[in-house]
């Protein structure tokens, strides 16, 4: 049952979410993914003078490699290194470097068309549109990311209480309801943000890879990059992941990750190919149809395979402050970890893309 400090309708929101993103398998439902047997990839601790800059407002978690090395790490509110904390739309990235192991492999098409996989939504707006769709943001669908009146889909993932007023009480069940979008516009033709995306891409790497996420991720991708934890994976009501937004992890493990993306594949987890593309495939489609306009106030210039780029590094980014950025210029990796009380913050996120300057130009004049 859902925490007294947390209720099932508001935990995502501050102040619960300040104690509920520490503990979100007491809050909604999740499954675990072990690290496994294998070593550790060791971070060696390389100590530099970092603790004089200012941290954004509501981080939890700061943690900071410079070629691989631990240079800097912080907590606050609670949270200890040992501590799982959910990371929101990071998740989608996590899932993005999955599917690029599986295509690697051959054990998946990114063009294939996903109803191919998930016949369950052949009738709906993802109707022609491909794997690749959903992995850039293409997909021309009539849902809408607005946060302030996203509770049917969180209903369906088991995020908000399920009303009588819900229809959709499954992942699969909301997913087959997404209509096509209403300007008549084409897959692939224009970045359109929209997390089921995610979800259905999930399901189509379950079954392309024959194993619930959870044991995919655990197995092809946590233990490969020497996680020092076991995650954790939220799930539906029917058991399906909410990869959307439901991934939760230690704030080292959170920096491993960026640093398979830094090395570029020479980690051998995810293919070299894959990581090269990582937030520039879709740039293209950005510029030319969907943001005619630079976006100076972002610093947004692409998104490919679930991770952006953003003031020319790659990163992961989830709402509430979640983020992990790989400056491939520096060598250097930034892992934030927050509990905004809103989704969105304009202002914090320029302190949070300030921060991850100022670090990367301290970094490189103390090396």
């Amino acid at each position: 049952m859902p925490d007294e400090r947390a209720p099932l309708e508001t935990w995502q929101i501050g102040p619960w979410n300040r104690w509920a993103y520490q503990h979100v398998g007491e809050v909604v439902a999740t499954v675990p993914v072990p690290r496994g047997a294998g070593p550790v990839h060791a971070l060696p601790d390389r100590p530099l003078a970092l603790e004089d800059l200012a941290s954004p407002p509501g981080l939890d978690g700061l943690a900071v490699l410079h070629e691989g090395a631990l240079v800097h790490e912080r907590y606050a509110h609670g949270m200890t290194p040992a501590t799982r904390h959910l990371s929101q739309s990071v998740a989608k990235s996590v899932l993005g470097l999955l599917v690029g192991v599986l295509a690697g492999r051959g054990a998946l098409d990114p063009d294939a068309p996903v109803a191919d996989l998930v016949p369950e939504v052949a009738g709906s707006g993802y109707a022609g549109a491909t794997l690749r769709h959903l992995l850039d943001m293409t997909a021309a669908t009539d849902f809408v990311e607005d946060y302030e009146h996203f509770w049917r889909y969180d209903a369906a993932c088991g995020w908000f209480p399920q009303g009588p007023d819900i229809e959709a009480r499954t992942i699969l069940e909301y997913l087959a309801t997404i209509g096509r979008a209403p300007d008549g516009r084409a897959h692939g033709e224009v970045f359109h943000y929209a997390s089921p995306n995610t979800d259905l891409l999930g399901v189509a790497a379950e079954r392309a890879g024959g194993a619930p996420l959870a044991e995919l991720i655990a197995r092809e991708l946590w233990g490969p990059l020497g996680a020092e934890a076991d995650a954790e994976l939220a799930v539906d009501p029917a058991g399906t992941a909410v990869i959307s937004g439901g991934f939760c992890a230690t704030l080292r493990d959170y920096a491993r990750l960026g640093q398979v993306v830094l090395e570029g594949g020479s980690s051998g987890v995810v293919p070299a190919a894959w990581l090269g593309a990582l937030g520039s495939g879709a740039a293209d489609a950005w510029n030319r149809r969907a943001w005619p306009s630079p976006r100076h106030d972002t610093g947004e210039t692409g998104y490919a395979a679930k991770w952006w780029a953003v003031d020319g590094r790659i990163a992961a980014r989830g709402i509430h402050g979640q983020l992990v950025v790989a400056d491939p210029d520096t060598r250097v990796v930034v892992a934030m970890l927050s509990s905004w009380p809103e989704a969105t913050d304009r202002a914090a996120e320029a302190a949070q893309r300030r921060l991850v300057g100022e670090i990367c130009d301290r970094v490189t004049s103390l090396s």
